[in-house]
């Protein structure tokens, strides 16, 4: 089964995203390689959901029967808006909504459309949740290149974007892989506030955005006297970053939520308010707790 990629791209636009490519849905065994280095120096951390289901990762006909292809989708995040409080800082990608719920919306409002044209067509929608090399078939796909900082850098929209997948049973024309590559300024691996961007990769235990986010026994102590005023995640590998200097910046992407949030609100109220204030948001990965802990 043919799908045109003309009518994917087309449809990706349609319903909101910023890039689309495609790629064929196989893994190179060097970035199965990649992620075993990474995982031996234990730069995981406590993410222990990294060590499993390695073979999903290079058999995506695990993930989705079929799987033929892989359409990879950028949704820029990139704003230089701000809560109103300034003595605390939460990274760019949770003062809007979820992305996992935005992005999947709109990632199966995109198979709908396909399957009108084409009934036959299948697949599964991904937002940073199965194991799947996301940056790998983004970058695949000639939607950017990885920098040192490990992100996806788009040459147009900068690294300050959300990634989703469509794995589908239908092939169709493939974009080539970018012949582009990081400037090697290193201003990421300076700038990072604990040394946990290294040139061997990040080391998870020493990272702002894992310690503030996901450790789920309070913060380092070396790591508290290093981040500043951050309370959720960390932008500092991105804010550096030349590519992200001159790139469209989006308006309207601050929740009223987020633009208020105040620790003092934090304090006063239960566990179940918050849940209920900020269900749309992602803060609620973190929990109540843990975010007045990061003050």
């Amino acid at each position: 089964m043919f799908v045109d990629s003309k009518l994917v791209k087309d449809i990706a636009q349609s319903v909101g995203f910023d890039a689309c490519g495609i790629s064929e849905a196989l893994v190179d065994d060097d970035n199965i390689s990649a992620l075993d280095m990474w995982l031996t120096k234990e730069y995981n951390a406590g993410m222990s959901y990294m060590e499993r289901n390695i073979d999903v990762r290079s058999d995506l006909g695990l993930l989705v029967e079929g799987a033929k292809s892989v359409i990879s989708v950028l949704y820029s995040y990139n704003t230089d808006e701000r809560p109103d409080r300034t003595d605390f800082r939460i990274a760019k990608y949770a003062l809007g909504h979820d992305y996992h719920y935005v992005l999947k919306d709109k990632l199966n409002q995109m198979l709908e459309e396909i399957k009108k044209v084409c009934p036959q067509a299948d697949g599964r929608a991904f937002v940073d949740s199965a194991p799947l090399f996301e940056r790998y078939f983004a970058h695949k796909s000639g939607l950017g290149f990885i920098g040192k900082n490990r992100c996806l850098i788009n040459p147009r929209l900068g690294s300050f974007v959300f990634i989703g997948e469509l794995v589908v049973n239908f092939e169709t024309d493939y974009d080539r892989t970018l012949d582009q590559t990081c400037l090697g300024c290193n201003a990421c691996i300076k700038a990072c506030p604990t040394k946990a961007m290294t040139f061997e990769g990040i080391n998870a235990s020493k990272c702002i955005s894992y310690q503030t986010i996901e450790k789920k026994d309070g913060i380092d102590e070396d790591v508290r006297a290093a981040k500043g005023n951050r309370i959720y995640g960390c932008d500092a590998c991105q804010d550096c970053c030349p590519h992200n200097f001159s790139v469209p910046k989006k308006s309207g992407i601050i929740l009223p939520e987020i633009k208020s949030f105040s620790p003092e609100e934090l304090e006063n109220m239960s566990n179940h308010q918050f849940q209920k204030k900020f269900a749309a948001t992602a803060l609620l990965r973190a929990g109540r707790k843990k975010i007045l802990e990061n003050f």
